[in-house]
């Protein structure tokens, strides 16, 4: 009887990795800079089904356009930490976004904001929105698009553009997927401090992905690391 019982754990526990559709979805990151770290964790619950059929399996709620709500919890170094709370919302071809961010330091100082974004797909794989938060609304005005191309033999790539209002910045970044599980990005940015970043990203299975970065700073480089869980 416990054998059986264990066989059948393994066999749920089998068919729930390896499969094409999750409903949430786990990220544990990690960076470093000049020896200052930051550790993130989010969480987040799709309300429909999200596919990783035929598209790139890191786009796949973004082309499956699945209403979600999630958390997240960011520590600074332990000198200061954020919390967040948010979820996107898709009607016909717009869609709606809210986040609640708490921020706190060690020196006493606390904040509370909202931001918001409202977006048109133009076509079904072509995404273009606005974004602002309540605290120096002019000042936090973003304009953002990101397209996904599908090319032959299962490859795909992946375009996002930003224009930050504050001081005019742009930022724009591309990923290559070679295979639908398989990706190598790259990213620029007219901000100031910052020259570029590179990253990649592998799904050993369609639950569990691990990816990784570099970015190029004016004072000092820094690295990224990543785990997603899909359940």
């Amino acid at each position: 009887m416990k054998k059986s019982a264990l066989l059948l754990g393994l066999s749920l526990l089998s068919s729930s990795v390896m499969a094409n559709t999750y409903n949430a979805q786990v990220d544990a990151d990690f960076l470093t800079v000049d020896s200052y770290n930051v550790i993130g964790l989010q969480g987040t619950y799709y309300f429909d089904q999200v596919t990783t059929q035929n598209t790139a399996w890191a786009e796949a709620a973004f082309m499956g356009r699945n209403n979600n709500a999630s958390v997240s919890y960011i520590d600074f170094d332990g000198d200061a930490y954020s919390l967040n709370v948010g979820g996107d919302y898709f009607y016909n071809d717009f869609v709606f976004g809210l986040d609640v961010t708490y921020s706190d330091a060690d020196y006493g100082s606390s904040d509370t904001s909202f931001s918001g974004e409202v977006g048109y797909f133009f076509a079904k794989d072509w995404l273009v929105s606005v974004s602002g938060s309540d605290e120096d609304f002019s000042d936090s005005l973003e304009l953002s698009t990101k397209y996904i191309a599908k090319l032959a033999d299962g490859q795909f790539i992946n375009f996002e553009a930003k224009y930050l209002n504050l001081d005019s910045d742009l930022r724009a970044a591309a990923d290559y997927y070679w295979t639908a599980q398989s990706s190598v990005g790259l990213d620029v940015s007219t901000e100031e401090g910052y020259n570029f970043g590179i990253n990649a990203q592998h799904f050993f299975t369609p639950a569990i992905s691990a990816r990784v970065g570099y970015i190029s700073l004016d004072n000092d480089d820094a690295i990224t690391i990543g785990l997603t869980g899909r359940f």
